[in-house]
């Protein structure tokens, strides 16, 4: 995914999920239309037919029933679910360019705005323009990654009469391997953690059910020269402006990390490393992220935002005192890096080491300065709770939850985690 959002091309995403989806609608939705598709009462009877008594049309009525009565009970039915099956999903054979657009104007808008409303990335219309490129090409992929191989075994077995059940065995398989790599997709492009990124995807396909609908009515009309010309004429520079929006957003993104890339072979630039470690560390690509950063340390040790990033990090993996290593050299020169917050973590290292004393003096010095900071509260309140000040850490707890509360919106669902911990200590 990473590599996709720094080489990725929109158009050979395209390219390859037409591709995969005519194999796949061939092979396994084909077999799959065949054995479950609920049969119609317009295929037996005979509108335009004219009969010579009413006699004889009522028999004919009669049998067109029976027939399809006959064939309705007769079909094979979805396991468990039966025919609900078919109020989210079809195995359409035709329409194999529906993925594209499924994808495109569905999909990834509705899991961008998931990830506004659960994964505090900012409003839906800023990172709809900023990420909506570079996740659209991640998610085109990964469909096509996911269909490819159930596309091969199904012509590998078109030959051969499997049962219908193996074919929906495909058919399931290949959309959960589109679900993870779509969760690889939102926490590499979006930052999302893993909880956030699965509530996205297991909720972001009813999308792709409503798009379905709404593409079943507007289908015949979607290829009207008619209706592309005017279209065109009323909507096309708006429209124009805004695709070359979400392209120039994903090239300035690639265009970025290359001239980063290019500034690293100067032997004495550090700060390039740096901030490709935080581009890094943004996709949760820690080891790529380590290694650009101790590369900035080679060439500058005394780096303040390789030594504050690089404290972060050994400190989640339990290396608290090259932790705190780290973090000295970030106090000496500025005390008061990254809004203050060098203090809280300082201060939850030394809670992690057990030193109470010094976690109390660190992060009572950062919540004097960052007295709205619910996670430094929540985590003074550890401090206290462990020294055995039990109504002060209370106080503590209750004053977190409140803040967080009071918290505006766009500030609320980042501080929704610590409150919740707070409210558990309580």
């Amino acid at each position: 995914m990473s590599d996709l959002m720094d080489q990725g091309s929109w158009l050979f995403a395209i390219g390859a999920v037409l591709l995969v989806s005519v194999l796949f609608f061939w092979t396994v939705n084909a077999k799959l239309d065949a054995a479950y598709r609920i049969p119609q009462v317009s295929e037996f009877i005979q509108p335009d037919r004219d009969y010579e008594t009413e006699e004889a049309a009522r028999v004919s009525y009669e049998r067109a029933d029976a027939a399809y009565r006959k064939a309705n009970a007769q079909r094979l039915t979805i396991p468990v679910i039966g025919d609900r099956f078919f109020q989210f999903f079809s195995f359409d054979r035709i329409v194999f360019y529906d993925p594209v657009l499924l994808l495109s104007v569905f999909y990834v808008p509705a899991a961008i705005l998931l990830m506004s409303l659960f994964g505090n990335v900012g409003s839906f219309g800023l990172v709809l323009r900023r990420d909506y490129g570079t996740l659209a090409v991640c998610t085109l992929s990964a469909w096509a990654a996911g269909h490819l191989p159930f596309a091969i075994a199904g012509v590998t077995l078109a030959s051969l009469s499997a049962d219908p059940q193996v074919y929906l065995g495909l058919w399931a398989a290949s959309s959960l391997l589109f679900g993870l790599f779509v969760l690889f997709a939102l926490r590499t492009v979006m930052g999302a953690n893993w909880g956030v990124a699965a509530l996205v995807v297991s909720l972001a396909w009813l999308s792709l059910s409503l798009g379905a609908i709404v593409t079943q009515y507007i289908g015949p009309w979607l290829f009207s020269p008619f209706l592309i010309i005017m279209l065109v004429f009323y909507f096309g520079g708006f429209l124009g402006g805004e695709v070359r929006g979400f392209g120039n957003a994903m090239r300035q993104r690639q265009n970025l990390k290359r001239v980063l890339q290019n500034a690293t072979v100067n032997p004495k630039d550090a700060d390039a490393h740096v901030q490709l470690g935080l581009i890094y560390l943004q996709r949760r690509q820690e080891a790529k992220a380590v290694e650009h950063l101790r590369k900035a340390l080679e060439i500058d040790k005394n780096e303040i935002d390789a030594n504050y990033e690089m404290g972060k990090i050994e400190r989640l993996h339990g290396n608290l005192q090259e932790a705190l290593n780290h973090f000295a050299v970030v106090v000496e020169q500025n005390d008061k890096h990254a809004v203050s917050e060098v203090w809280r973590e300082i201060g939850v290292t030394y809670l992690d080491a057990g030193m109470l004393n010094d976690a109390y003096d660190a992060l009572e010095k950062f919540n004097a300065r960052r007295s709205a900071d619910v996670e430094g509260m929540y985590h003074f309140g550890r401090v206290l709770k462990a020294q055995g000040k039990t109504d002060q850490a209370r106080e503590v707890f209750q004053q977190a939850i409140e803040t967080a509360n009071a918290a505006p919106d766009f500030s609320r669902r980042g501080t929704l985690h610590w409150s919740r911990l707070a409210r558990k200590e309580l």
